[in-house]
C-alpha cells in the first residue's frame, strides 16, 4: 500500500499533538452533557469573557469608516501611527523609549514567535527554553530548521539559572522565556531575571556572539493585583517581545500581536529588515488592519 501523500514530519506532528485536541474536544464534550456552567476547561487559554466595552464601541465605529484606501495595502510592518502607538505602550511597560521602526504588528503571538525564529534562526541552531512550556514552541522553532532545548525549572516553577548556563553552547541563539508562564502561572522576579541577563552577557562574549532574550508576554497584564512583571528590555539590549491582545482584551480569535525589539539590539537594521521580510514571506504579509487599528486605541 502506498504511503499517506502528506509529508512523514507532519504526520508525526499531527500524532503527537492529537492529545491536544482530544483535550479540546472532550471538553465540549462533557459541557454539551452537564452545561458550560458545570464544566471547568482548562484544556486551552481560551478566553470566555467578553470583550471590554471600550473594544466593541471602536470596533463598530471604525469598522464603519469608508475613507477611500482604508482596507488598502500596508507596510508590512504595520500601520506606522499604530506602531507609534504600540512603542509608547512598550516604553511603559519595559523602560525604554523605542520607536515606531522597532515594532511589528503580528498575527498574534504565534505569529510574532514564527517571524522571530525566521529572522534569526541558520539551520540546526538552538533556542533554550525553560519548562513547563507552551507546547507548540516545539512546532514553531522546527518550522524555521531550529531545535528547541528545554530544561529544568526549580521546585517552585522559577528559572533555574545554573540549568540554562550548562545548556548554552556554540548553536544556542536564543533563550525563550514566557511570564507569566503558561501553564504554571509563575511570573520569573526581577532577580532571576538579572542573574540570567549575567549569564547571557558572560556567554555571549565567550561566544563571540549575540545570544537573545525573546520574551512571550501574552499573560502580562494578567496578574493578581500588587504583582507586577518585571520588565526585560531595561535589563538586557539584545532582548525581543512578542505579545498579544488575545488574553488581555479576549479577542483570541482576531490574531492581532506585535513584535517590540529593544532601540539599542545588535544589528536593529538588518534585524528589522530581516522580521519584516518573514512576516511577508510566511504568508501573513501584515497584520489584520481593522485589528491594528482598534488594539492602537483601546491600548491606549
Amino acid at each position: 500500500m502506498a504511503g499517506i501523500s502528506i509529508a512523514d514530519k507532519m504526520a508525526n506532528f499531527m500524532e503527537s499533538s492529537s492529545w491536544i485536541r482530544k483535550m479540546f474536544e472532550e471538553g465540549a464534550r462533557l459541557k454539551k452533557e452537564h452545561g458550560a456552567e458545570k464544566v471547568c476547561d482548562f484544556s486551552l487559554g481560551n478566553p470566555d469573557l467578553p470583550p471590554p466595552e471600550a473594544f466593541q464601541t471602536a470596533l463598530e465605529r471604525i469598522a464603519s469608516d469608508r475613507t477611500p484606501g482604508v482596507h488598502s495595502y500596508m507596510p508590512n510592518a504595520g500601520l506606522p501611527w499604530v506602531r507609534e502607538s504600540i512603542a509608547e505602550q512598550v516604553a511603559r511597560d519595559h523602560g525604554v523609549k523605542p520607536d515606531a521602526d522597532d515594532i511589528v504588528m503580528t498575527c498574534g503571538a504565534a505569529g510574532g514567535l514564527n517571524i522571530i525564529f525566521k529572522a534569526i534562526l541558520n539551520p540546526g541552531e538552538e533556542v533554550i527554553v525553560p519548562r513547563p512550556f507552551f507546547v507548540e514552541y516545539h512546532f514553531y522553532t522546527d518550522n524555521h530548521g531550529g531545535k528547541l532545548v528545554p530544561v529544568r525549572c526549580n521546585h517552585d516553577f522559577s528559572l533555574d539559572i545554573d540549568a540554562i548556563k550548562d545548556a548554552i553552547d556554540e548553536r544556542t541563539k536564543a533563550v525563550l522565556i514566557n511570564s507569566p508562564n503558561n501553564p504554571s502561572g509563575v511570573i520569573y522576579q526581577d532577580d532571576s531575571i538579572k542573574e540570567l541577563v549575567q549569564v547571557l552577557q558572560e556567554a555571549g562574549q565567550k561566544l563571540g556572539r549575540t545570544i537573545f532574550l525573546i520574551s512571550d508576554e501574552p499573560y502580562r497584564k494578567l496578574v493578581f493585583s500588587g504583582n507586577t512583571v518585571p520588565p526585560l528590555m531595561k535589563h538586557y539590549a539584545n532582548t525581543i517581545v512578542t505579545t498579544s491582545f488575545s488574553k488581555d482584551l479576549s479577542i483570541p480569535g482576531e490574531r492581532i500581536g506585535y513584535v517590540a525589539v529593544h532601540p539599542e539590539i545588535t544589528d536593529r537594521g538588518p534585524l528589522l529588515g530581516a522580521l519584516n521580510l518573514a512576516n511577508r514571506i510566511l504568508g501573513f504579509v501584515n497584520a489584520p488592519a481593522l485589528m491594528q487599528r482598534v488594539v492602537a486605541e483601546v491600548a491606549s
